[in-house]
């Protein structure tokens, strides 16, 4: 199996799911991120439903690269804190059951208080998804929310009851005045997941997702650190703006394979 895999967001192609998974095939990626919050959940397809499903993904020969669980609050908000912890619970089995290794998931800023009761909330709650992670076998990945490497790194280093990740976002740190490639040094044995995003940061502070290859991330770079830490999960090409988000993520491909041949 070679050692870097290509993958590409589902919902970023704003079509049926059936249809984003021809797109992403036309685009020769090998597999798909699925949103299993707004695509499909476990509530909306039987054992049946599931099976189809992935025999459908195999025809187009494709994998389940992993999934994604898009939260509306953070996870640290006590307004119907249980049912969301509940749902990322069931979203874990569930992206299992559809051979997902990976659940990446926005929890929120990371507070920076370690002795305040939403740090500690958040420890305990991404304790008790770590030790479901074990038992289901897919490993919540954190995606990152204007935090910086060393605060996520520290964070992680709390949970002992399980591994939790990093859903590592080279765009996040261009684009909050960070280098990326400092970061990955830092969260190299936490990174679960990568994102293919570039993005911009101009001298007033402002930010722009941008097209891979036309933003600030030094890809080669980023490239060789993988390399060098044998990272061996998935690359996802994510899109979520522009006017030509198809021909963006088409582009971004062949970008990513003049840098990584025989990907």
């Amino acid at each position: 199996m070679p050692q870097f895999r290509l993958a590409i967001a589902t919902r970023c192609f704003r079509q049926s799911l059936q249809t984003s998974f021809k797109s992403a095939s036309g685009l020769n990626a090998t597999g798909v991120q699925l949103d299993l919050n707004n695509e499909v959940s476990a509530l909306s397809l039987s054992d049946t439903g599931r099976r189809h499903l992935l025999h459908h993904i195999s025809e187009l020969n494709l994998s389940v690269a992993g999934a994604t669980f898009p939260l509306k609050h953070p996870l640290t908000e006590e307004t119907e804190l249980d049912r969301r912890v509940s749902s990322l619970r069931d979203a874990m089995t569930f992206a299992y059951s559809l051979k997902a290794t990976t659940l990446c998931c926005r929890v929120g800023r990371i507070p920076s208080d370690h002795a305040s009761k939403s740090r500690q909330l958040l420890v305990e709650i991404l304790s008790d998804l770590a030790r479901h992670g074990n038992h289901v076998g897919t490993i919540l990945c954190i995606t990152p929310t204007d935090d910086s490497a060393e605060d996520l790194l520290a964070l992680i280093s709390e949970i002992k009851t399980g591994p939790v990740g990093v859903d590592f976002d080279p765009a996040h740190f261009t684009m909050t005045g960070r280098s990326s490639a400092d970061a990955l040094r830092t969260l190299h044995a936490v990174t679960s997941h990568v994102q293919l995003r570039d993005g911009l940061r101009d001298f007033s502070g402002g930010s722009q997702e941008a097209a891979i290859g036309q933003g600030a991330v030094d890809w080669p770079e980023v490239f060789a650190l993988l390399n060098e830490m044998d990272y061996r999960g998935w690359l996802t090409v994510i899109r979520t703006q522009g006017d030509d988000r198809i021909g963006d993520m088409s582009r971004a491909i062949t970008f990513v394979r003049n840098l990584l041949p025989g990907i």
